[in-house]
């Protein structure tokens, strides 16, 4: 996941006049708080009463069952007063204005860019992770907005924004905010898009697919031992949920970022590539990006280039026909090529589309139907 900084500990002055140079950050408007150790005792969904009295969150495979008065293992649920709840509901602590290929999403095309949102707190434990200052908090301890699913979805509609993306930090942990905005979006015409890492059990997941339009989904790493010493957490699980959003039929796209030392291991990776080929087939557009030193692993070098094409190349061979490099922009990678005919069909730089040559998705040299969804008024791309 990609970093933010936290503009929302300064007062709402300092705010106005620093977002008034900054691209990415959107502007609140009157009559929004801003909350610093806050909590919100929404009821909590998917949650199971043990034959010993216990309740267990069954949201994700964590299956935490913390005693009254602490939080699970994500620290945005909790029990208080003998019930399990949601302690980040309608408390947002980021909330930015992105391009949708940030996050990384090449093929669907939305008008403009997108609405973020994130709370803290998260259900992995990821050593790099550049946004810790928000996944590895309570909202207890961040700055935190008030802001409900209408308020999210009006502040779309005021600045004629047409996607919200939950970004940042992992929405599984939110997951009834989320679902209580997909909601109003859908009934908006607003799309919605899940960055997550995946780790999320399978019902609450079949939930999502009649409110969420597009999915990104982390694969972190190709073997349980890189989940469990680097991610805490494991990888069939995730594996799991990419079978699942595939078989959906909702859109899906997969990032993997690689770390030196970590999970580079081209082995490993060509094991995970054809684990991809054979469970999520050819056209599921795969990502794969540039590791920055950060957390846990500053100790570490970026990913060096060679690295990222390498597994480019190797995925191609295994048979992935969409295969991008991000992080490093002018590579060859950051764009979409026809499988038919080789021609550049979409052309980016960083986040943003150059030009896209596509009409109705197709080729324009040789007919070859490029998978996604695509606006054919995008032919001088998103700039």
């Amino acid at each position: 996941m990609k970093k933010v900084r936290n503009y929302w500990s300064i007062d709402r002055r300092s705010f106005i006049k620093r977002s008034s140079l900054l691209a990415g950050v959107c502007m609140l408007g009157r009559g929004t708080e801003v909350f610093a150790g806050n909590e919100s005792d929404f009821p909590a969904e998917y949650v199971a009463r043990l034959d010993d009295g216990r309740l267990q969150c069954t949201l994700c495979p964590n299956l935490c069952t913390p005693v009254d008065g602490e939080n699970g293992a994500c620290r945005a649920r909790g029990i208080r007063n003998g019930t399990y709840v949601s302690l980040v509901h309608s408390l947002p602590c980021v909330i930015a204005v992105d391009p949708v290929e940030k996050m990384p999403l090449f093929h669907y095309h939305v008008h403009g860019p997108a609405l973020a949102i994130s709370t803290a707190g998260c259900n992995l434990f990821c050593q790099y992770c550049q946004n810790w200052q928000f996944s590895q908090k309570s909202p207890a301890e961040t700055s935190n907005f008030a802001m409900s699913p209408e308020d999210i979805v009006m502040r779309a509609i005021d600045m004629q924004i047409r996607t919200i993306g939950f970004f940042y930090t992992e929405p599984t942990i939110y997951i009834e905010y989320m679902k209580d905005i997909a909601r109003l979006a859908k009934k908006r015409n607003i799309k919605t898009v899940m960055v997550t890492a995946g780790y999320i059990n399978p019902e609450p997941l079949k939930d999502l697919f009649e409110l969420i339009d597009i999915f990104v989904v982390g694969y972190k790493g190709f073997t349980e031992e890189f989940y469990a010493e680097t991610i805490g957490g494991k990888l069939d699980p995730v594996k799991k949920t990419l079978i699942a959003i595939k078989e959906s039929g909702r859109h899906l796209e997969i990032v993997s970022l690689l770390i030196p030392e970590k999970n580079d291991d081209m082995k490993a990776f060509q094991a995970g590539a054809e684990w991809f080929v054979e469970n999520l087939g050819t056209d599921v557009p795969w990502h794969f990006s540039r590791f920055a030193p950060e957390f846990m692993l500053k100790n570490l070098p970026p990913t060096p280039n060679g690295v990222l094409e390498m597994a480019r190349t190797l995925a191609i061979k295994a048979g992935v026909k969409y295969a991008y490099t991000g992080n490093n922009p002018g590579q060859e990678g950051n764009h979409t090529y026809c499988p038919g005919c080789s021609k550049k069909v979409v052309e980016r730089l960083g986040f943003k589309v150059l030009r896209s040559f596509l009409s109705a998705g197709k080729c324009p040299d040789c007919g070859y139907q490029i998978p996604g969804v695509w606006l054919d008024d995008l032919p001088n791309g998103n700039i």
